[in-house]
């Protein structure tokens, strides 16, 4: 491959030293040639393209540059797919022994609370009701036999919480609240009874205060203007005297009753009989005004006011006759006012005279 190069690099150089040419140098400048002229055809072509694209009735200058619009931008959505892996430790399924496991030591941890709150409630409640029964109020509300029968049921049940009552469940503890107060509930009952007595009796009262007002102002008007049947008059004033009878004669048997002994006048009797009293009486004052009610009282309001009209009109004819009388008095009096007035000098001349007298007389 050297010597052939060689070679025909030595015959080219001999060719053109003596000024021969050779095919494969005419080819090459014909090819040369055909560029050249290619390359002239497409510069002329771009130049005619620019003329034949302007319209030949354009008036714009030439200097003018055209807006350039910016191109919306197009959103393309592709729906991407997502692989999840999970690392670390997987979940439990519902099925999973794990899951079981922790149900299970739930359930032991949610029955110790309940154990820990119900031995504190009964440890709460029988210490005191220990103090609370050495009150006055519950020692004469309670009878010896239920004293001592609670004091002892109270040191029983406390004697168990210290030396028995460790490894026992919330059920027991439960069970153990109730008896115990079921053994003080007669006494407690009592007392509140007791406490709670006068203020529902002072309620009841003014119930009945409250009723006889009403029946009293409805007695008191017109039939004609009451608009409340006679029958709903009659009841309430029948259920007004039951209740008072039944309190008299029940408080009676009260007052009569030792404290340690279940009352007669209860506080939830008392909230019965004053609701049913009430309940009548408010339905008769929120009753609803009938029309021809409301039209006689337009009918009264207007016959008033023109009762006042006439009165005030005729103290106005009065006081206008009075100022006329007046007035003509005091127009004949003037005149004698002015006889007076002439009178004066005369009478001061006698009095003149008569003093020049008494000096001539001097």
């Amino acid at each position: 491959k050297v010597a052939n190069k060689t070679e025909s690099g030595l015959w080219s150089s001999v060719s053109n030293f003596f000024g021969g040419t050779t095919d494969g140098e005419g080819g090459e400048e014909k090819k040369e040639e055909t560029k050249v002229e290619g390359e002239k055809k497409k510069e002329e072509e771009e130049e005619k393209k620019p003329e034949e694209k302007k319209p030949e009735n354009s008036t714009k200058p030439a200097n003018e540059t055209k807006e350039v619009i910016p191109e919306k931008p197009v959103i393309i959505k592709e729906l991407l797919k997502i692989d999840y892996v999970l690392f670390g430790i997987p979940r439990m399924t519902d099925s999973s022994p794990g899951k079981e496991k922790l149900a299970a030591l739930k359930k032991v941890d949610d029955d110790k609370r309940a154990t820990e709150e119900a031995r504190n409630k009964l440890e709460s409640f029988v210490i005191n009701m220990r103090d609370t029964m050495q009150r006055d109020v519950y020692i004469s509300a309670s009878s010896p036999e239920e004293m001592e029968k609670i004091t002892q049921a109270l040191e029983e049940e406390s004697e168990w919480i210290e030396e028995e009552s460790w490894g026992q469940t919330f059920v027991v503890f439960n069970a153990r609240l109730a008896k115990i107060e079921d053994y003080c509930e007669a006494v407690r009952n009592r007392v509140k009874e007791m406490n709670g007595r006068s203020d529902a009796v002072a309620d009841l009262k003014q119930a009945f205060n409250l009723t006889s007002q009403f029946l009293a102002k409805m007695a008191n008007t017109s039939e004609e203007l009451r608009y409340h049947t006679i029958v709903e008059l009659d009841n309430l004033e029948k259920l007004l005297n039951t209740t008072q009878d039944w309190l008299k004669s029940t408080n009676e048997a009260q007052s009569k009753l030792a404290h340690s002994v279940d009352p007669v006048l209860t506080l939830a009797t008392l909230k019965t009989k004053k609701v049913a009293l009430e309940r009548e009486l408010y339905y008769l004052v929120r009753k609803p005004i009938p029309q021809w009610y409301k039209d006689k009282l337009a009918e009264m309001m207007k016959a008033f006011k023109e009762a006042d009209k006439k009165e005030a009109d005729k103290k106005e004819e009065k006081l206008t006759d009075d100022d006329l009388s007046d007035s003509a008095e005091k127009k004949t009096d003037v005149p004698a006012e002015n006889e007076k007035t002439e009178e004066t000098p005369k009478e001061k001349e006698k009095e003149e005279e008569k003093s020049e007298d008494k000096k001539v007389e001097l």
